[in-house]
Parts: structure tokens; C-alpha cells; sequence
């Protein structure tokens, strides 16, 4: 049976995420260890993913100049890729802000890529799971958890854009 402290894996919405941007830059990543069964998240990666891709169409050149701007080195880039994310939720959390964690850990492993330093994408992997389970976790869960007003967030991304949203991200 599935639970759903199971069925919404942190590490495996971070994983699939990131899978989805590498792929649609030509590359490939092994990060589905769970093979081949059915996935219970399968509607909230796939709103996670538009949503993302909007936000990508609408930023994506901020995104990548961000991602430069680290210097990521093997010795920084925790520091330096923290130092990014801290500095987004330091007004507070909202789903608007999750979705730029995830298009920017996106952009950030692309770019890891791109420098033929995929050792960091497992890594960059690792510290957003990490941040998801750690600062982000009680908030997730107050505001509904995944399957709440996230999926409705993303849904108004999709079909309305991202003005259509402001009023329900400040929430």
C-alpha cells in the first residue's frame, strides 16, 4: 500500500524534475532507481514540469545568467548554490518561489552539464532534497501539501500565465 509519506517523495520530485530539464536540452541522467513501476506523482510531475517550462519561456535568460554567476567549483557549490536558494525564500515561502527552486536547480544542473561537470548533478540532486525536507517541509505541509494548492498553482501557470497568479502565490 502506499502512504502519503511515500507516495510524495521529495527525492524523487527532484529527480524527475531534473530529468525532464537535462532531457530537453539533449541529455541524459540515470535517476530512476525505482525502474519501471507505476508512479502514484505521475499528474504532479507533469504539472510541476509546465509550470516549470513557463516559468523557463518567461526567465529563462535570469536563470542563466544566475547559474554562471555561481562559479561552481567542487569546493563552492553547495555554499554558493544555498547561498541562491536562501536569498529566493528570504521573504518567505510561496509556491511561486518552489517553482523558481525548481527551474533554478534545473538551469544550475544544465549548465553542470553543459561544463562537463556532471558529477554535480547528483549533488545539486541531493541539496534540493535536502532543502524540500529540511526548511521547506513544515510550509509544504501547512498549505496543503503536493497535491493541494500546488497542482492548482500550476495548473493557473499553465492556462493563464504567470500574472493570472500573483494574488494566489502571496497566500
Amino acid at each position: 500500500f502506499l502512504t502519503p509519506a511515500n507516495v510524495y517523495d521529495n527525492r524523487s520530485i527532484v529527480e524527475k524534475y531534473i530529468h525532464h530539464k537535462l532531457w530537453k536540452k539533449g541529455y541524459v541522467w540515470e535517476e530512476d532507481r525505482g525502474g519501471t513501476r507505476h508512479d502514484p506523482c505521475s499528474a504532479l510531475h507533469k504539472v510541476l514540469r509546465e509550470a516549470g517550462d513557463e516559468l523557463e519561456r518567461l526567465y529563462q535568460s535570469d536563470f542563466a545568467e544566475m547559474s554562471k554567476q555561481l562559479h561552481l567549483t567542487s569546493i563552492t557549490a553547495q555554499q554558493r548554490f544555498t547561498a541562491v536558494i536562501d536569498e529566493l525564500f528570504r521573504d518567505g515561502v510561496n509556491w511561486g518561489r518552489i517553482i523558481a527552486f525548481f527551474e533554478f536547480g534545473g538551469t544550475v544542473c544544465v549548465e553542470c552539464v553543459n561544463k562537463e561537470m556532471t558529477a554535480h548533478v547528483d549533488n545539486i540532486a541531493g541539496w534540493m532534497t535536502e532543502y524540500l525536507n529540511g526548511p521547506l517541509h513544515a510550509w509544504i505541509q501547512e498549505n496543503g501539501g503536493w497535491h493541494g494548492n500546488f497542482a492548482i498553482l500550476c495548473i493557473l501557470v499553465v492556462r493563464k500565465g504567470w500574472l493570472a497568479c500573483f494574488s494566489f502565490c502571496a497566500e
